[in-house]
Formats: structure tokens, sequence, C-alpha cells
């Protein structure tokens, strides 16, 4: 039940009031490491429990940026009237324990219990699944509504196992999984924009024998499609995916013979169930980002930061697991998880090959490359993964644009700001392993200005080859100079695209560079646009979740298209590429303001099922893109190289994204040759000839003046005759 108005500004001045409170002992289940590992699968991060905290139902998202960036909180949620602070000081009089009939009534049908804040007791209920801070339990028999959760996270000691039959008292907290696990004095900084799990902090523990385990619930069979919440005011769990994972909190749970669509990370893994195979699915059997929607039907399981996985990936058997909330997404907590079976997936090599008139120019984003190999920087393992890459897989372009290139020293802040020793080590090591020849170039960044990694000042820039292409020589621009042209050429070379701009503020700034090629001038534009940190969590406690960063790109791509059309407008004849990361999609609105009328978007001309080089929470997407001038778009081809987004390190990847690549024909156009007649042309000319006729050429002034020539030859021969 989703909060009035009134309600939602006593909360939240209650928020407000606890902003500063501390952890409540109860909380501090077990003193050590915060970590630890299931009963169920070996883990290095157990399902932790939460702190008491308030979370209005109205603002159920925040920013992406960081999970643990916020004050610790604490309070109560709709229906306890008085608030607490995490010390231990009751809200209201606990000392009356309340008998609830089933867990579905502590639940509620919304995402905060009505119970929050009060004792209860709460029997016929049975584990499930255990960890370090607690279990989960489930009711044996449940309340038959589908729109409450017949299970909870208790926070306990008590060693109970899968199986046993319980009987339950204690405190309903509404708070975070990620609270548990911390030490006597250590502060919890609350996940910005995130939901909150009901948890009984239970007094008392009474075991009553045990019981079968009920039958998990199919999470496909009621999931909302594509949508995940569009009704923010109501609880919905027919509709939106949101209300429908809270429906199922703490559950036992099933999916069929799921299939994987992308690497591990951060301990999770996306399938897609059997019963969703039937989507729109990309050419690994992936689910691409679609305008408009959201890919609901893709499921998060926790499995560990060891688990080795990767796209295409399966399971012969079913996953269950137990519904919870982390990191601002709900996930499966597996209880049985089947041996992994290899999809078969390989590193791709690209169908574009080198060629004598054609120019071949790559995208990639290196991830944090420096020439720094201590630890926690670049490995040398890195450096030959991306060089080797360069080679076999992309085939040596003559033009890269390189993406997070930092400086020298890497993360080291202590003013380095230029990354020349970073490009040329990463030149150095393509020519030892028998790769071209490059050149690198680059305009250092204002130090701390662009953004990412602190203290490493990551940038565009170039590698070339140049025994293919010539780098146009002109004095390259400073830091905080802007690039212009003159006669459609570029002024300085290369140089920053309007880097002082407001809204290239703790971004990285475009580099623009003229090439010559064949007599011909191309600008190629490296970028890397303004990130997502800082959108609204799809999962999150704001709903509907906003791209809040999406207005900032929109205006950068209108300011690089702006450029672009100034130079066309000087030098018509002059051709442009841009490259990069542009952290959007090929269909989104920045896309459409970097093409304006000038550009095409070489994504969008590519196969739709072959669409992305980058993987996202169960999402398959494409934030690298080449765009090039119209007046070259018909003579170009592009593809994505899949090497990286689809795999772990354990399979060779480099990076998180795909290399892309396009290539320009610049062949000449060969003059049209006199028309020949054709095979069956002539042969009807020499069936014309037996009968005593002059072969047909297809004109008929060319037969009256050969006609003629010979007459008059006839005639010159007869006069002779006569002379004699």
């Amino acid at each position: 039940m989703k909060k009035s108005s009134k309600q939602l500004s006593v909360l939240f001045a209650t928020a407000i009031l606890l902003a500063n409170t501390t952890v409540s002992p109860l909380v501090q289940a077990k003193e050590g490491s915060s970590t630890g590992s299931e009963t169920s699968v070996t883990t290095t991060s157990g399902s932790s429990s939460v702190a008491s905290t308030t979370q209005s139902q109205s603002s159920k998202r925040a920013s992406e940026s960081s999970a643990s960036s916020m004050s610790e909180a604490s309070g109560n949620r709709e229906g306890t009237g008085k608030t607490e602070a995490a010390s231990g000081e009751e809200r209201t009089d606990t000392s009356k324990v309340t008998q609830v009939a089933n867990i579905g009534q502590i639940q509620g049908e919304s995402h905060e219990s009505p119970y929050n804040g009060k004792k209860v007791r709460v029997a016929n209920v049975v584990v499930t699944k255990t960890d370090q801070y607690g279990f989960y339990v489930q009711d044996i028999k449940g309340d038959g509504n589908t729109k409450t959760s017949d299970a909870i996270y208790v926070v306990s000691q008590e060693k109970v196992a899968v199986g046993d039959q319980l009987t339950i008292e204690g405190e309903v907290k509404e708070g975070y999984m990620e609270a548990l696990g911390l030490r006597p004095g250590q502060e919890f900084k609350k996940p910005t924009n995130s939901l909150t799990v009901t948890q009984l902090f239970a007094s008392k523990v009474t075991k009553n024998g045990t019981a079968t385990l009920p039958e998990p619930v199919n999470i496909s069979e009621r999931m909302p499609k594509d949508i995940v919440d569009n009704t923010p005011t109501t609880y919905d769990p027919e509709h939106d995916a949101l209300d429908y994972w809270e429906s199922l909190e703490g559950m036992l749970t099933i999916v069929k013979k799921p299939r994987v669509l992308g690497p591990q990370y951060r301990g999770d893994i996306y399938l897609l169930p059997a019963a969703y195979q039937d989507l729109p699915l990309n050419n690994i059997g992936g689910v691409n980002l679609r305008p408009n929607v959201q890919n609901t039907a893709t499921i998060p399981v926790y499995v560990g930061n060891t688990y080795v996985a990767k796209a295409k990936d399966y399971f012969n058997e079913d996953v269950v697991g137990v519904v919870t909330y982390r990191g601002r997404i709900y996930k499966l907590n597996p209880t049985k998880l089947p041996d992994l079976q290899d999809g078969g997936l390989k590193r791709e090599v690209s169908k574009i090959y080198p060629s004598k008139d054609k120019l071949s120019i790559a995208s990639y984003n290196i991830e944090n490359f420096s020439a720094n190999n201590a630890a926690g920087e670049t490995p040398d393992e890195k450096v030959d993964k991306i060089a080797k890459s360069f080679i076999n897989e992309i085939h040596s372009p003559d033009i890269i644009t390189l993406i997070e290139v930092q400086d020298n020293n890497g993360s080291v802040n202590d003013g380095t700001v230029s990354g020349v020793k970073s490009g040329e080590k990463l030149a150095a090591r393509i020519k030892q392993l028998g790769g071209k020849e490059y050149k690198y170039t680059e305009v250092a960044p204002v130090d701390g200005a662009d953004g990412g990694k602190p203290g490493s000042n990551i940038r565009v820039a170039y590698l070339y080859n140049p025994q293919r292409v010539k780098l146009v020589e002109r004095e390259a621009g400073k830091s905080t100079e802007a690039a212009t042209f003159k006669d459609g050429h570029l002024v300085k070379n290369p140089a920053r695209i309007d880097p002082t701009n407001p809204i290239f503020t703790k971004v990285r700034k475009s580099l623009a560079a003229e090439f010559e090629f064949k007599g011909e001038h191309i600008v190629v534009i490296a970028n890397h646009l303004k990130s997502k940190l800082g959108d609204d969590a799809v999962y999150g406690a704001k709903q509907p979740a906003v791209q809040n960063t999406l207005a900032q790109r929109i205006e950068q791509g209108k300011l690089l298209n702006a450029f672009v059309k100034e130079g066309l407008k000087q030098n018509p004849n002059l051709k442009f590429v841009l490259t990069g990361d542009f952290n959007d999609f090929e269909f989104s609105e920045t896309a459409k303001a970097v093409a304006g009328n000038e550009l095409v978007n070489m994504m969008l001309n590519h196969d739709a099922a072959d669409r992305y080089s980058y993987f996202y929470r169960g999402s398959n997407q494409s934030l690298d893109n080449i765009f090039v001038s119209k007046n070259i778009a018909d003579k170009t081809v592009f593809s994505p190289v899949h090497i990286n987004a689809s795999f772990m390190e354990e399979h060779g990847r480099a990076s998180d994204h795909d290399p892309v690549i396009a290539q320009l024909d610049f062949s000449k156009k060969q003059e049209t040759p006199p028309t020949s007649p054709k095979p069956s042309d002539e042969n009807k000319a020499e069936k014309s000839g037996e009968k005593g006729t002059l072969p047909s050429t297809g004109t008929k002034g060319t037969e009256v003046a050969v006609v003629g020539l010979l007459l008059f030859s006839v005639t010159l021969l007869f006069r002779k005759k006569l002379t004699k």
C-alpha cells in the first residue's frame, strides 16, 4: 500500500531528524569481517542483513554513482508514528508481542511492513536458507495472496538448519542488507536511493521439529514484461516488475533451465529463463537494450566473485534460490546451483581486413590504461592482451582512437597529466609482438578536470600508422585551447573541442585530429561523453527512474554536430569520422543530436542482432559508436568486434568494452570504357553476317558510314581502271 502525501511529509521530516543516528547494537550481529560464505554456495560476500531505517516508498531510487556515500539513517515506516535512534531506544512500547497469522501479514501488500517497529510472534515457518547473520524462513502453507510475500529474513545467531520448523518472536524492522557485519563502532553508510528489506530481529527462536520446504515459485510465470514501475504511487505486482519482485521477497523461487547472458560481475550473473527465450534475441542468445522498455525478464543471481561464466553458457537443470535485494537490485540468492555448461562462445575476429585504398579506423575503450604496472594499475598481461587484439582481432587499423588512457603513472595523484608514456608503451608492445609501427598523439588534460578515477586524468588519444596516413603537420592545441577551422582545415592539430565549455566540466574533452589519406583530408574526433553515473537505478527507490545525465550528453552531442557543420560549411569535401564511448545507445537522443543532418551513425546501418559493444545488468548495449559524414557514408562499412564485453578475464577479456571498426573506401572511380557488344549481341551479329549483311554494332550511323566508305573505295578502283 503506497503512502498519502501527508504521510510522506511526516516520514520525510522524520528521516531528516534521524540523519545522524548510530547503528543499533542489534545490527552488530557478529564482530569481524563484513563478508563471508553461505551454506549453500561458496561465496566471497555473504547475504548481509539490514540496519533499521526510514525509506519512503515514493523515493525508490537515487544516484547510481555510489552505493555507500550517504550518511546513516534510522527510523520507522508507515504506521509506527514514532522514531527510534539506532542505539536501541524504543520508538513505541515493544513489550507487547502481537501474534500474527502468517508472514504475509507481516509483509503486507507494500514495499514496507505495516508491523515495522513492532514485536511479533509467528509460527509454522520453515527454514529455507541460512547465512552467517541469520536465516530465511517461509510459511509452510502461505496466505494464498500473490501480492504478499510468504517469507522473511531473520536476523539471529541461533543455530538452525534448512528444514527446521520454527516459532519466532522478534521485532520487525525495515533496513538494508548491506548493514550486517559491521564491527562495533563502525559507521554504516546508507546506500543511495535503495529500497529496504523487511526483516525480523529475533529475540526468541523455538524449534518444533522439521517440515517439508514449500514448492518454489516459478519466477517467470507472472513477471511483468518490459515495465519496472509505471505506477509509482500504486502497489501493482501484476503490472510492475519492481512490485512483483517485492511480492516474492525472501521466498523460494525457481528459474527453469536458464542461459547465461553475460560475464559474472561483482558476484552476480544474469540469467534468461527458458520461458523468455522467445524474446527478440541477439546473435549470441542475449537481449539487446531496446528503446523505451526495460528487460525485466533477465534474472540476477548471486554466485560470488570467484564464479566464472560468460555469455551463452547455460544450465541443464533449474536454478533455485531465495529473493533478496542488495545493491539496488532484486536478485536470487541460490539454494541450488547446478553445474554450469560451456556454451562455446569464442572471441571474434573482425571481418574487415586491410586494403590499399581503404582507410580503417577503430575505436577502443581500453579501460584505465597507463604505463604504470604496479599493483592495482595496468598489469603487463593487460598490455599484451590489448596489443594482441590490435594485431589479431582487428587487423592493425590505420587509426585507432583510444578511450580511457590514463596519465603516465596511472592513479598516482601527483599532478602528472601527460599520457605519452602510456600510449607509447602500448605502441611499442604492438610492434614487439609483430604488429605495425604506430605513433601516438594526445592533448593532455588539466589535472583533475576530466573525471574518471581520481589522479588518473583519463583522456582520449590516437594511435596512427604513419606508413598509411599522415597527421597533418600543425602545432597541437593546448589543454584549454578550442579547436577551430580556417579554410576548411584545423588551425591546431590535434585540438580539443570547446574544452572550457561548462558542459564538459569533469568530463573528458573530445579531441579532433586531421589526417591525410590518398590525398583526402579526414577529421577524426575521439569522444568519451558524460557517463551514466548519476542516473537513477532501474530498481531503485525513486520511480520512475530518471536518466539525470542525459541532458548533458545531448548538449555535448549538439556541440559536436555544430563543430562538424562548421567544418563542412568551409569545406564541403572534408570527411568526418566521430568515434568513441558516447555513453549512450544508438537509438538515444544523444546519438540523434550528434548525427543531426550531417552524419550517419554506422551502428544503425549494422545488423540489429549484432548491435552491442557492452554488457550491463542483463542487457547488451551499444555505448561505442562510429558516425561518418554523409559525403562518405555510402562508402563505409562498420562492425563491432566482440572480444571483451561477453567474457571474463579468464576467457581473454582485456577491457569492459568491445572495439568497433569502420572502413572508408577511397578507391578512385575508373573511367567508363567504350561500350562493347555483349556476347548475346555478338552472336546475333554473326548470324546476321551469315546472311550477307554487315555485323551490327547497335549504331545505325556507323553502319551508314561503313557502307559509304565501301562505295567510295569501289568508285576509286573503277576510275583507276578507266585511266589505265
